[in-house]
């Protein structure tokens, strides 16, 4: 055995249960659960009671978005709640153990069966939780939970890691593992993360009323939303303001606006200069085309965008563009929206860029000097489109009914919305974002154009959610609740 590993292993073992209290607090305050942490803490009661068919977990998503500490919180649910030995549970960081000793996370595992329980993945006779962290640091990670998973019905496995375990796991692993995206806090996280509010299912019903139409209901989820900013204690009236521009991240709920900045641009750093590099074919003189795309980005107004176009921005070619944005757009830290057309025709025509949240393109037009040069109005209506987009792309990963955005292409002229929404086969929703006064033709020809039942408008120029006809008007903070 590995006398390094062995140490590293013995010592976690030992000192795991003790730091975990530390590993909670920030600032002397209990960080809150994420709902991501409730759906991980219900698959555990399940597995703790008898059930063993969803016992490898796969949680990926942009760094710093909180998956580290969704990991040490199972840990002391585990440990406090659960009552689990501290020598039935395993955390490890592949980033530090790779440090430690050139070992893979398999090596890890068998050596803390063989020195926990003199036991093989295969004889384990006790109940196991096996918490890995920074998984895509070892390219066989599907691999070992494949193993683990057919060889023991005992051993209970999350992985934890940037976007990229999306990308490198096989069929065979994506049969039997459960895929849990951890995506950037929407409003209600947020809220609950730094004020302990309890959605008290707002979210859900911004939900229904989006998607749904479901009006019925309106005036008491106007009240409703009220109520909870009343239960706040102490609540900053710039809350919504600085959750545009610096929200998203776990990691700034306590911190300055300077820190925030300074984090988020460590973000966009390490996911440029480590986690494309992970995913493989990047070259480092293909990482300065990733920075002048997402500064591209950051400068360019709300619309498509052809490889053409971006590539003479940047002063490069269309191929390199085309890889270095596929690579940025898997790496999850921008996406992409296609043109709602036919399926063979959408191949062919430019996409909409995004960036993960509004505090992305907030900062790095900062650091261009764009967030002071632009008109207050149309910058701020930028950034809302972000959120707007960004939040509808999370929902396509997490909720439980199929959703696809698009933007509308159907006219070559202003009369289009910014983006038409379509649940399976029913008729698409149309949806308008606006900051500053609007009137709303362009959701109403849309409505006409493609049968809806009924367009949104997100709008800074209502403090209520209010219904017109079959147009519904939802203020940009209240709809980032969803």
């Amino acid at each position: 055995m590995d006398e390094k590993l062995v140490t590293h292993i013995r010592s976690q073992n030992m000192i795991r249960p003790s730091l975990i209290s530390d590993d909670l607090m920030y600032n002397n305050k209990i960080l809150n659960h994420k709902s991501d942490y409730y759906t991980m803490v219900k698959y555990i009661d399940k597995f703790l009671n008898g059930e063993n068919i969803n016992r490898y977990f796969v949680l990926p998503g942009i760094r710093d978005v909180g998956k580290s500490t969704i990991l040490f919180q199972i840990y002391n649910y585990l440990l406090r709640e659960k009552h689990i030995k501290p020598t039935n549970i395993m955390y490890i960081s592949v980033d530090t153990l790779n440090q430690i000793s050139n070992s893979s996370i398999m090596d890890a595992i068998e050596v803390y069966l063989k020195i926990t329980f003199d036991s093989t993945i295969y004889t384990v006779k006790e109940p196991v939780f096996l918490l890995i962290d920074e998984a895509q640091y070892d390219k066989d990670w599907s691999l070992t939970g494949k193993i683990m998973f057919d060889a023991s019905k005992k051993i209970f496995m999350v992985f934890s890691g940037s976007s990229a375990l999306d990308l490198s796991y096989n069929a065979d692993s994506a049969r039997r593992l459960l895929r849990i995206p951890i995506t950037p806090l929407n409003f209600s996280e947020h809220l609950k993360l730094k004020y302990d509010y309890h959605d008290n299912n707002i979210s859900n019903e911004i939900c229904d009323l989006v998607f749904n139409a479901n009006t019925d209901n309106i005036t008491k989820l106007n009240m409703k939303i009220i109520e909870a900013y009343s239960d706040i204690n102490k609540f900053n009236l710039n809350e919504w303001d600085e959750f545009l521009k610096f929200g998203g991240f776990p990691s700034g709920l306590f911190q300055e606006k300077s820190e925030i900045m300074k984090t988020i641009v460590n973000t966009v750093d390490k996911v440029v200069s480590i986690d494309m590099n992970n995913l493989g074919g990047i070259y480092s003189k293909s990482l300065d085309v990733a920075y002048h795309l997402l500064y591209f980005f950051a400068l360019q107004h709300p619309g498509e965008v052809s490889y053409d176009s971006m590539a003479n921005n940047i002063d490069s070619n269309k191929n390199t563009v085309k890889k270095v944005l596929d690579v940025l757009i898997r790496t999850q830290i921008i996406f992409d929206i296609e043109a709602f057309t036919s399926s063979p025709k959408r191949s062919t025509k430019p996409k909409k860029y995004y960036y993960a949240t509004s505090s992305i393109k907030h900062i790095m037009s900062s650091n261009l000097g764009n967030a002071i040069l632009e008109n207050e109005n149309a910058y701020m209506g930028k950034l809302l489109e972000n959120l707007v987009a960004s939040t509808l792309f999370n929902i396509e990963n997490k909720r439980d009914f199929i959703t696809k955005t698009y933007y509308d292409n159907a006219k070559k002229s202003s009369k289009n919305v910014d983006f038409i929404v379509q649940r399976g086969l029913e008729h698409p929703i149309p949806i308008e974002v606006s900051y500053g006064k609007k009137d709303k033709s362009q959701i109403v020809d849309a409505i006409k154009r493609y049968k809806a039942s009924h367009g949104i408008i997100i709008s800074d120029t209502t403090p209520n959610i209010v219904q017109k006809d079959n147009v519904i008007y939802i203020p940009p903070e209240i709809f980032a609740f969803m």
